[in-house]
């Protein structure tokens, strides 16, 4: 079958594409879910919590597994995991069931984002790797501007329920174009079936991921005790240590340290986290500025902000496949350059900046998350042995998840101990456009600092891109 490939393909991208929405579709039924179940705000974000733990936590095993077992098992063992979590979710009677109705839901989507990429990584040949990546993240830019669109127009009309309902029946076609589409692998790997599994290592980095998470989410600068969050950060360290070490002496790792030895693989890993780590931070602080400081509508937000989306959506489908033709290193560097020419004008964003002129920036820094991030994903798979593609696939993921983590938490830790110290206030996002002209200045001057920040993170990652560009040269 000639056209196999793209058959496979649109298989797979719409259980990538269901999976992206269901965050941003389900993020906006927050309130209503809150007033149904009588729970706190607090208590609701657990469902947005135990997504990220969990997804976070099953990455690498599944990855680690689907190398050794096969990526179409692990993937279609992930859709049944998601409609059953939904079909849950949407019978749910109180809100702890719903809570592990995310948990299962949660776990099909980790297993899916471990062997998405992989599943198409070997669908196309290797001339052809950054155009299929960049339709998979076109894909994730096309769910991520549909969800919170549709699930708002379903919440509003229908309650939440129907949200979980508008999420199992496409994940259902999912499953059945995977079950008849997707032919069994036939991939030589460096993994045995008979190896024994790392079973140590995944429940040292399981424990790892469970507790730097819990603390750096609920860490807040004005009680950096509170909610155990130090504690829980601390805790981290020694499952972090018991990690490494149980890693190194593995025979069968679930995560292979002598892998950052190849140079190519390290920068990619190096670039990704990095850039993640600042664009994670204006993923959070762009909202809070528009909605807060300019108060902005939140529809009239949502479109200013459908328009990086839908940079980001197109860029990554042309970067991936001029970069197949003219290189990917050119494409890397020229993605994080335009990110960092877009922030540096988002550093000197204040209350008298255009709406126009914000969204043509947003819109710059959404082709600039496009142009380097598909060449650098399919840099990533090339760089390593066509039977690990299961956990460059699970890396890529963990990674993103890693870098979004850390980069939301610093951001709003910085944010939090500048108008706290400087202005003395503790209030909600809402009272930001009341606060005086010296509290506001004090805000803004916490802008600047995270976004020379995240051009600081930026720079991080363009560098060695750079210089590794000129040794291929020489």
């Amino acid at each position: 079958m000639n056209n196999y490939k793209w058959f496979a393909f649109f298989a797979v991208a719409i259980a990538l594409f269901v999976n992206v929405s269901s965050m941003g579709a389900i993020l906006i039924s927050l309130k209503e879910i809150s007033v149904y179940f009588e729970t706190s705000i607090h208590q609701v974000s657990w469902l947005v919590i135990i997504h990220l733990l969990t997804v976070t936590a099953i990455l690498l095993p599944a990855g680690s597994i689907a190398d050794r077992f096969g990526h179409k098992k692990v993937h279609m063992f992930g859709l049944a995991f998601f409609i059953l979590g939904t079909t849950i979710g949407f019978f749910s009677p109180n809100f702890f069931i719903l809570i592990f109705s995310r948990i299962i839901m949660a776990i099909g989507s980790g297993m899916g984002q471990a062997v998405g990429g992989a599943i198409v990584t070997n669908l196309f040949p290797e001339n052809e790797r950054g155009k299929s990546l960049g339709l998979m993240s076109t894909t994730v830019g096309l769910g991520q501007t549909v969800g919170p669109v549709i699930g708002g127009v379903i919440v509003y009309n229908f309650g939440w329920q129907l949200v979980y309902l508008s999420l199992l029946f496409p994940m259902i076609l999912a499953f059945i174009l995977g079950y008849f589409l997707l032919r069994k692998d036939n991939l030589k790997t460096s993994i045995k079936k008979n190896q024994k599994f790392d079973y140590k290592g995944t429940i040292f980095g399981i424990g790892f991921i469970i507790f730097i998470i819990l603390g750096m989410k609920n860490l807040a600068f004005e009680d950096i005790f509170s909610n155990y969050a130090l504690l829980f950060v601390l805790l981290s360290f020694p499952f972090a240590l018991l990690f490494i070490y149980t890693e190194i002496r593995s025979n069968n790792p679930i995560l292979n340290f002598n892998l950052f030895k190849i140079k190519d693989f390290s920068i990619a890993v190096n670039t990704r986290f990095f850039a993640f780590l600042a664009m994670s931070a204006n993923m959070i602080m762009m909202p809070i500025f528009l909605t807060g400081l300019l108060n902005i509508n939140e529809s009239r937000v949502g479109l200013m902000l459908i328009f990086q989306s839908l940079g980001m959506a197109f860029a990554a489908s042309l970067g991936g496949r001029l970069s197949d033709k003219f290189g990917r290193m050119k494409f890397i560097i020229f993605g994080l350059s335009l990110m960092i020419f877009s922030y540096i004008f988002i550093s000197q964003f204040n209350t008298t900046t255009s709406k126009s002129f914000i969204t043509v920036i947003l819109l710059i820094s959404g082709l600039g998350m496009g142009f380097w991030g598909s060449p650098n994903m399919a840099l990533t798979y090339s760089s390593l042995d066509k039977g690990l593609t299961g956990f460059v696939s699970s890396i890529i993921s963990f990674i993103r998840n890693m870098g979004n983590t850390f980069g939301q938490t610093l951001s709003t830790l910085i944010l939090t101990a500048f108008l706290i110290i400087g202005a003395n206030y503790n209030g909600d996002i809402a009272g930001l456009n009341s606060l005086d002209k010296d509290s506001m200045n004090v805000f803004l001057n916490a802008w600047k600092f995270i976004y020379f920040s995240s051009v600081f993170f930026l720079l991080i990652s363009l560098i060695p891109n750079i210089f590794l560009a000129r040794s291929k040269q020489i």
